[in-house]
């Protein structure tokens, strides 16, 4: 499904069922810190639960400005550069807007270059009324992307069911 819908590279082992998009940051916060990372860049008009979840493991979360082409990355390869970015690429959140495919690229061209992770949250991705849908971040590369997924708004947001498509390491 993954791979017809969102174009992402899943396989059974490189999946991790969770308890909705909450717990799978939570989980990928972890292993962030674990590995020593300190600081990610989030959507400055992004969902405070998230930044929240970024600092209860115990990592920075700086702003990362948001326009009409989505997060606006020219500032990652500054000197304090985070070791991972957090973004809703497929719709952010509250704007609305798509990352832009000249973006998508240079992020996922950052990733490979800093050897940095991008978290990428498919927040309403599966939904689309107003424009084709994007493919996820995760089908560029498969190595540098963390994908989020959930079914909360498409079946039901009791059921508390999520998914995270990790990178082999």
């Amino acid at each position: 499904y993954l791979a017809r819908v969102r174009g992402l590279r899943a396989r059974a082992d490189n999946v991790v069922v969770c308890s909705g998009a909450a717990e799978g940051l939570q989980l990928v916060a972890a292993v962030l810190a674990k590995a020593g990372v300190t600081t990610v860049a989030v959507e400055e008009f992004g969902l405070q639960t998230q930044r929240e979840a970024l600092q209860k493991a115990g990592l920075d979360a700086v702003p990362n400005p948001v326009d009409g082409d989505g997060a606006d990355l020219s500032t990652l390869d500054d000197a304090s550069a985070p070791g991972a970015v957090l973004l809703t690429p497929s719709h952010q959140f509250p704007l609305g807007v798509a990352l832009h495919s000249d973006r998508r690229a240079a992020v996922v061209d950052w990733a490979r270059r800093r050897g940095a992770l991008i978290v990428e949250d498919d927040y309403d991705g599966e939904f689309r009324y107003d424009r084709s849908p994007v493919g996820a971040l995760q089908g560029l590369d498969h190595d540098h992307v963390i994908y989020l997924g959930t079914a909360s708004k498409s079946l039901a947001p009791g059921l508390r069911l999520g998914w995270l498509v990790v990178p082999d390491h």
